[in-house]
């Protein structure tokens, strides 16, 4: 049962350390497999305010949403090996992958869903600087690695784990949110900004 856990956090560390570095890293440069994610989804994303029209395709398509799928068959098939001495780790871990694609998929096809449940995705994308909230589904490494950012001071989890509905006891034993994260102001509107450049000094 000790599995279990281990499991989530694992997947927790996976889905930062991949976000960080294989998708906004090697996926920075175009015509690499990874490309999809920075030069697609988050395109698609930021031109239509948080929502991905593409979740509509057949998710195993040589498309973007179809590479993020294959690539969680691929890793849930490289642990399956570990099934017989740690089964309820590698499940985990599977369940994790499928959970991972489900809350993806529905907040970029229901925003505000997505904005109100996960609410460090919805700053990785439509925040100032999207080199920072790499988690997804729970934003523990965020947190643990200092890299959650909130796009604004009072719209932000309600504890540092991401569920809603925790125990209060527990709720109140945890660090809250703004000491372990920062604020960085959303950008403003584009037609703020041009007349703020047109403005006379």
């Amino acid at each position: 049962m000790l599995g279990i856990p281990v499991g989530l956090i694992t997947a927790n560390a996976v889905e930062w350390v991949v976000h960080k570095h294989v998708l906004h890293g090697w996926g920075r440069r175009r015509g690499t497999f990874w490309a999809f994610h920075f030069h697609e989804h988050h395109r698609a994303v930021r031109e239509h305010d948080f929502r991905d029209p593409n979740y509509q395709r057949f998710p195993l398509g040589l498309h973007a949403q179809g590479k993020e799928a294959w690539a969680l068959i691929a890793g849930s098939a490289a642990v399956a090996p570990l099934f017989p001495v740690a089964p309820f780790f590698v499940g985990t871990l599977w369940y994790s992958a499928a959970n991972y694609y489900r809350v993806h998929k529905r907040a970029h096809q229901d925003p505000r869903w997505g904005r109100q449940h996960l609410r460090w995705h919805y700053d990785h994308h439509m925040g100032r600087n999207p080199n920072a909230n790499w988690c997804v589904t729970r934003p523990w490494f965020d947190y643990v690695m200092g890299t959650r950012e909130f796009m604004a001071a009072d719209r932000h989890e309600t504890n540092v784990l991401g569920m809603p509905r925790l125990p209060r006891w527990l709720q109140r034993r945890l660090p809250k949110p703004q000491a372990l994260g920062r604020v960085v102001p959303a950008e403003p509107p584009a037609a703020v900004r041009r007349q703020t450049r047109a403005r006379p000094r």
